[in-house]
């Protein structure tokens, strides 16, 4: 009976992602609209983009869709849209891959432009449009395009809710991130959000939210590794001489562990993290 019921369960999942895959691509008038039958997963997505996969697999990469739109004349547009298992993955991606200098658009959550390419990133999923055809979409098609795949998306539009913890004083304009794992090189910090700041000789500020125990869990096992003399205390900020890192600030307050590193000014680097610090403090 169980058997029968997982498998009948099974089945129904996988109608609805067949839906959701024919809902992912809307007709768009003046082009013709065809999806490709194949559709990437973890185990063949180096299949398509052999050098980045493990880059996206890091930010738990789950199927990647593709279409074509064409019209007369030689134009045609492909879109991809990788979906990742959570918004903040999808945002730690998209994160990964855009610069600074890129002209930003207002298409999802954010997306920018280049010659002949569009990206952006909506809930779970990261979109790429790119000219295809033998000659040039233009920057109008490409954002119409792309402006109806996000509505037929329907994600929820919203910025993961730690980037407003960050100060606004002295950040550097589209330096957020965000790390899934192997954050600072060791294999427990994970999940950590960064931006980097010009104050008092510039830093890196990172912020890891973890479930209810974990913070403090990493944060001891971190200063476990340290010899004792490589870990002092500033008031409510220890102080690790990293031999990878150089030096780091951290300070623990509930499910979230605050702090800096790079940082050429100790006493910036302090008042930073309580600058964080006062805002969990508000939640």
């Amino acid at each position: 009976m169980i058997k029968k019921s997982t498998l009948l369960l099974t089945i129904l999942l996988s109608g609805s992602l067949l839906f959701a895959a024919d809902e992912m691509f809307p007709d768009i008038k003046g082009w013709k609209m065809k999806k490709d039958n194949l559709v990437y997963t973890p185990d063949n997505l180096w299949e398509l983009i052999n050098g980045a996969a493990e880059l996206y697999l890091a930010y738990d990469f789950q199927d990647l869709h593709l279409a074509t739109y064409t019209r007369s004349k030689g134009v045609a547009v492909n879109v991809e849209l990788y979906r990742h298992s959570s918004p903040v993955n999808t945002y730690g991606i998209y994160t990964a891959e855009r610069m600074p200098d890129y002209d930003f658009i207002e298409t999802g959550i954010q997306g920018y432009t280049g010659p002949g390419i569009l990206h952006f990133f909506t809930g779970h999923y990261y979109v790429k449009v790119l000219s295809a055809g033998s000659e040039d979409a233009g920057k109008e098609n490409l954002k119409a395009i792309a402006d109806r795949i996000s509505a037929s998306l329907n994600q929820n539009n919203s910025w993961p809710d730690e980037l407003s913890l960050f100060p606004s004083e002295g950040k550097v304009s589209m330096s957020d991130a965000y790390y899934a794992g192997n954050f600072m090189g060791y294999s427990f910090f994970h999940s950590a959000f960064t931006a980097r700041y010009d104050a008092g000789g510039g830093f890196t500020l990172f912020i890891i939210h973890g479930k209810a125990g974990e913070a403090e869990a990493m944060l001891n096992r971190y200063k476990g590794m340290m010899k004792e003399d490589k870990v002092q205390q500033k008031g409510k900020v220890d102080i690790i001489q990293d031999l990878f890192n150089a030096r780091v600030y951290l300070s623990l307050k509930g499910d979230y562990l605050v702090g800096v590193m790079n940082a050429s000014d100790e006493n910036v680097a302090v008042e930073y993290i309580g600058k964080v610090l006062e805002k969990i403090g508000q939640r």
